[in-house]
């Protein structure tokens, strides 16, 4: 071959490297032409969409308590009307990874049913597979998958952070009030933009350790109900050390599946062993049950509760916990109604916890968040009309000398310039529940109702945390006794605690308390105090402790969770023309081979989120 056929084929060679180089070079240009094109495109008329979208059609379909259609405008404004979740190929990784994490809801004690949107399946189609080229069949629904997307994920944060439903826990004063302002929308349009979707997912829920805890302990116990739960324990009589039989056997394979049956115990499996005794008063301490480790009719009743009640208990603490403030204070006071405990927290510690007693069912205590602002040393107790109607008349009525030996007074009413009245002369045969006209006050003293002391929150029942001279009471497992204040088994020991910063050494505690003269003592720091209503909660070792449900109140939280639609439907306004009506029924959704809960995608769930 000559040198000149050489120097040809060279230049020719270089010539077809440079033209390839050239098309591909072209080939990128377009194609990122097209990329930049789409990108702007999809922006004009996301942008569009929702600024023609009617924001009360919008909230309609969501929550009330959350503006979706500002939330939805927010998150995309911030991008640039960018989608998030969908590319001109496909699903995102990031779209993948927001289902899946909204597909996870059960994690939280939430019902991923109430995030899923009737028509993803529909908009996903053949997304999952993200083709090079998309068709016109997946052409135009990348919009209306990203909307969907940001909804799901905006409507899950919503209820991850406030709770499912509007709290009934009332806050009278919050002493750090909770981020209901916080920006949900920004907050996840910049952990898409900056890579930190992944953290933005894993923080949502309260930070409380209390919270945290009870999600932890939900996959335990969603694994025994998936196993079929655990034994039930047929009736008959008590079951007590060295007791054999059947029964026992069924009481060992119950405890072990909560956890409470420490090692294998020497003895049969089917006898009442001191170690079998040892699990009886775990699983009694943990159900507020007196410890005795004997299987009588209380704790049969409770080890035969299925799982999925527990489960659900749970899941409704869970809620309660997302009403609280996100800061709960350096310093408080948790009184847990139905757990009839108390506890002082300093710092995130618990450093004083005693028993309570609550009120009664027809006089519950309510829940609430408040201010402990002052507290009365040898309080006087203004009796209220009701309890003076229903209660104390009868006694008066039955006793004449009833009001004198309880150390009672009797006034024409509550203003400094009330007249007090004899006792003795006084018709009390002639009044009743319909017709008492006067007001009774109880002066200081050691059987004074109030006890020693009480401690002031605002709040508009007119209850408050108190002493009582009924000290027995607090050896109960069970304290609803009240007429709905708080009686406290220990009141110098939190009185102490609240006074510590402002120079009460115990022996002017106890000087003033001995004195019988009342004393009002104003909190230089309002204490925060928090009444609420858990029937499950995480002791210090992560076991988990249920009581029963005293007033009803877990039972009516259910019906009004469970009775609202298990699918949230989509609006018109942000979908699309082709989706007619307000908003769209469920019931019209068709099947789709590409479910959002494929594993393909998502992984594998197989949690039961029912509550």
């Amino acid at each position: 071959m000559s040198v000149r056929l050489q120097a040809w084929r060279y230049m020719l060679n270089k010539f077809i490297c440079f033209a390839a180089i050239g098309a591909l070079l072209l080939i990128g240009m377009v194609t990122q032409s097209r990329a930049v094109s789409w990108r702007v495109e999809t922006a004009r008329q996301l942008e569009q969409r929702l600024h023609l979208a009617v924001a009360s059609e919008v909230r309609r379909c969501g929550d009330p308590r959350f503006d979706l259609h500002t939330a939805l405008v927010r998150f995309y404004r911030y991008r640039g009307f960018e989608p998030a979740w969908v590319d001109r190929y496909g699903l995102r990784p990031e779209g993948a990874m927001a289902l899946a994490a909204v597909s996870q809801a059960g994690s939280q004690g939430l019902r991923y049913a109430d995030y899923q949107d009737p028509w993803l399946d529909d908009l996903l189609g053949g997304m999952l597979t993200r083709p090079v080229i998309i068709g016109s069949s997946f052409d135009g629904k990348q919009i209306q998958l990203d909307l969907v997307i940001t909804t799901m994920v905006l409507r899950y944060a919503w209820h991850c952070t406030e709770g499912r439903i509007a709290a009934d826990m009332p806050r009278i004063e919050q002493p750090s009030p909770k981020a209901t302002s916080l920006d949900l929308a920004m907050t996840l349009a910049e952990a898409v933009s900056c890579g930190r979707l992944e953290d933005f997912f894993t923080r949502l829920g309260p930070s409380h350790a209390a919270y945290r805890a009870l999600r932890r302990s939900l996959p335990r116990y969603r694994r025994i109900q998936r196993s079929g739960g655990w034994p039930t324990i047929p009736g008959g009589p008590t079951l007590q050390l060295g007791d054999c039989g059947p029964r026992v056997a069924q009481l060992r394979k119950r405890l072990a599946a909560a956890g409470d049956t420490p090692s294998a115990s020497r003895s049969p499996e089917d006898c009442f062993d001191d170690d079998l005794a040892t699990a009886v008063k775990r699983f009694q301490r943990r159900h507020g049950l007196y410890p005795d480790g004997i299987a009588g009719a209380r704790t049969l009743a409770a080890l035969n509760v299925p799982v999925e009640q527990r489960i659900r208990q749970i899941q409704l603490s869970m809620e309660r916990w997302r009403w609280m403030p996100a800061d709960l204070g350096a310093r408080y006071v948790l009184v847990n109604i139905p757990g009839f405990e108390m506890q002082v927290v300093e710092a995130g510690e618990v450093v004083k916890a005693m028993r309570t007693i609550v009120g009664r069912k027809r006089r519950p205590t309510p829940t609430m968040a408040s201010l402990i602002t002052y507290l009365e040393i040898n309080p006087y107790w203004y009796v209220p009309p009701k309890i003076a109607r229903e209660d104390l008349l009868p006694k008066i009525q039955k006793d004449p000398n009833f009001l004198v030996r309880q150390n009672f007074r009797v006034f024409d009413g509550w203003n400094k310039d009330a007249r007090e009245l004899d006792p003795a002369a006084i018709d009390w045969a002639s009044l009743s529940e319909e017709h008492f006209p006067w007001h009774l006050r109880q002066e200081p003293a050691a059987h004074n109702a109030l006890g020693r002391v009480k401690f002031i929150f605002p709040n508009p029942w007119s209850v408050y945390i108190h002493d009582t001279p009924v000290k027995g009471l607090f050896r109960r497992s069970s304290r609803p006794f009240s007429s709905g204040c708080v009686r406290v088994e220990e009141p110098m020991a939190l009185m102490s605690l609240l006074l510590k910063s402002q120079g009460w050494e115990p022996e002017r505690l106890s000087e003033a308390v001995v004195s019988n003269r009342r004393q009002v003592v104003v909190l230089d720091e309002p204490m925060p105090v928090y009444l609420v209503y858990l029937t499950a909660w995480a002791g210090p070792g992560g076991e988990i402790h249920f009581r029963e449900d005293i007033y009803g109140n877990d039972a009516r939280l259910l019906s009004t969770l469970t009775s609202r639609d298990t699918a949230r439907p989509t609006c018109s306004t942000v979908m699309g023309p082709q989706i007619t009506g307000a908003c769209w029924s469920p019931g019209r959704a068709r099947s789709h081979p590409y479910p959002v809960t494929s594993p393909a995608l998502l992984g594998h769930c197989g949690q039961s989120e029912q509550m």
